[in-house]
């Protein structure tokens, strides 16, 4: 039974890397030969186990996270529709068309329109205690995936789930309590929103806490920095970012993942508090 779980769970790590490797070159079209070279197994392999651990074979994944990259582009960019065909790894207007319509059921210009027009009066607004533009450092992060939506209420406890038992490990650097949304519940089905829970760090920390982290690098950025108080306000202070502070501004987001600090208080009784980074498009 120890033997079988061992290769099970190196079976679930190989198929999170494998799922990993797909979304950073969703716009590559990468090959799922490439993928099987990449992890050292046979492509009969890859498509087995991934189908077991995502339900959907790796080529319809990859297909998927391509069209879903797409759709947030057009809802949260000006980009024309050419220009995040072409950002997609589409080689033509029609090409793209084609396969948004086949996969969400309309054209990409009406589905931009469409999900305006739903959102932007179902979602209540709250405007955040702070909110600034400035370049977002250069970053290091140990990350661990997690797959499925769940409420803004549930994620510390998913945070401590994930990370909290390893923080031991992180002596001599300093750490603060992240997360990082690569999906919008409103576009991905929410059994396959990726949310990657961890920790970023600075000083002297050489390797991730344990078997499933990895390190990722995050370049310097221009964002929005919004602080909040209380987990029940982080979607009502995106909402207003969306919808009321970037029209007033000339500003645009980018698409990119959105970071959260999630800050400790001294207090056992103070409310929780949280640093929301939302990457700006630079477009002046």
């Amino acid at each position: 039974m120890a033997a079988y779980e061992t290769s099970l769970s190196t079976s679930l790590n190989a198929m999170r890397a494998a799922e990993i490797w797909l979304h950073e070159r969703s716009g590559d079209s990468p090959s799922i030969r490439d993928l099987a070279k990449y992890l050292g197994y046979s492509e009969a392999q890859i498509r087995r186990n991934f189908n077991r651990c995502f339900g959907i074979s790796p080529g319809r994944y990859r297909d998927s996270l391509r069209l879903e990259r797409a759709a947030l582009l057009l809802c949260r960019t000006p980009m024309q529709v050419l220009d995040v065909a072409i950002s997609c790894g589409y080689r033509s207007h029609a090409i793209f068309t084609r396969a948004f319509h086949g996969y969400f059921g309309v054209s990409p210009s009406d589905y931009r329109r469409r999900f305006h027009d739903r959102l932007r009066d179902e979602i209540p607004r709250r405007a955040p205690e702070t909110l600034t533009i400035e370049m977002r450092k250069e970053a290091r992060c140990f990350l661990t995936r997690h797959y499925g939506d769940v409420s803004m209420r549930e994620q510390p406890a998913l945070w401590r789930y994930y990370a909290q038992r390893w923080r031991h490990h992180l002596k001599g650097c300093e750490v603060a309590r992240t997360w990082i949304y690569h999906d919008d519940p409103n576009i991905t089905p929410a059994g396959r929103v990726r949310i990657d829970f961890g920790f970023k760090v600075e000083g002297n920390c050489m390797a991730p806490p344990a078997m499933g982290f990895r390190q990722v690098h995050l370049s310097a950025q221009r964002q929005v920095k919004m602080c909040v108080t209380g987990r029940e306000n982080i979607v009502g202070a995106l909402a207003y970012l969306l919808y009321e502070w970037l029209p007033t501004h000339n500003e645009w987001l980018s698409g990119e993942p959105v970071m959260v600090t999630w800050w400790e208080t001294s207090s056992p009784h103070a409310r929780e508090r949280f640093e929301l980074g939302v990457p700006l498009l630079t477009i002046h």
